[in-house]
């Protein structure tokens, strides 16, 4: 699952603010006004800088934006940046990124942003991308939105592959109907040993919110089975006949 930046590009452009900053601006300054108040500051030190600015209208709303770039005394990198954002009655936003690289040689990037307004509802979104320093790869990814009295969604996902050859991967997913309290979900693991031995689920339920919900689970090398629960009842669980 590869991660988009789309939401969290901008933040991640904050480092350059940082990386711009030299020593002589290193420091603090600050607006007073009628309507509202300001504030900027940048630092740098010995493994790194950083650099914000944060700005509001009184009782109106407010924006501040952050970057920095560090280097660990044994290698070690982190680019960062982030973004937040509000509007009094109308709702906010909060973005952020970062990539960075560990002493030992592996690699890592990340993004995400969450937002809420009355109208539209709240979202977020985010992934990460990661190598190991052995060759191993980690990718993962989310994407939530709801609406009161609408209803919402889930996607989130992840895969994993070794250095000696295991892997995983495994996927989630819901989706609610507020209106009829209904929905559906499904989930679902993989994995793989070095060896070439592999076993996981797939399970996907239809569900009634409050009352009840029937699961079907489809596994690798075990017994498939389903199970049905009503509001006042115990689970039924059922082992599905092997044909």
């Amino acid at each position: 699952m590869r991660l988009k930046f789309l939401m969290a590009g901008s933040a991640l452009s904050l480092v350059l603010l940082a990386q711009s900053m030299q020593p002589a601006e290193a420091g603090r300054r600050r607006f007073l006004g009628q309507n509202g108040a300001g504030t900027s500051y940048s630092q740098e030190g010995q493994y790194g800088r950083r650099a914000g600015v944060r700005a509001g209208l009184f009782g109106q709303g407010g924006v501040s934006a952050q970057g920095g770039q560090y280097a660990g005394p044994n290698g070690g990198t982190v680019n960062r940046g982030g973004l937040n954002a509000f509007k009094r009655g109308q709702g906010g936003l909060h973005a952020s990124g970062s990539q960075g690289t560990t002493p030992a040689g592996g690699a890592w990037r990340r993004g995400g942003a969450t937002g809420y307004s009355p109208e539209n509802g709240a979202f977020h979104k985010s992934g990460i991308e990661a190598t190991g320093a052995n060759g191993g790869t980690f990718n993962r990814g989310s994407d939530m939105q709801y609406q009161q009295g609408v209803g919402g969604h889930t996607q989130k996902g992840f895969n994993a592959q070794a250095a000696s050859g295991a892997s995983a991967t495994g996927y989630k997913t819901n989706n609610y109907d507020a209106g009829t309290g209904t929905g559906t979900a499904t989930r679902g693991r993989d994995f793989n040993t070095a060896s070439g031995d592999s076993y996981g689920y797939d399970k996907s339920t239809a569900y009634t919110k409050g009352q009840g919900f029937t699961s079907t689970v489809d596994t690798q090398n075990k017994q498939d089975y389903t199970v049905e629960w009503q509001k006042g009842s115990k689970p039924v669980y059922t082992p599905v006949p092997t044909q």
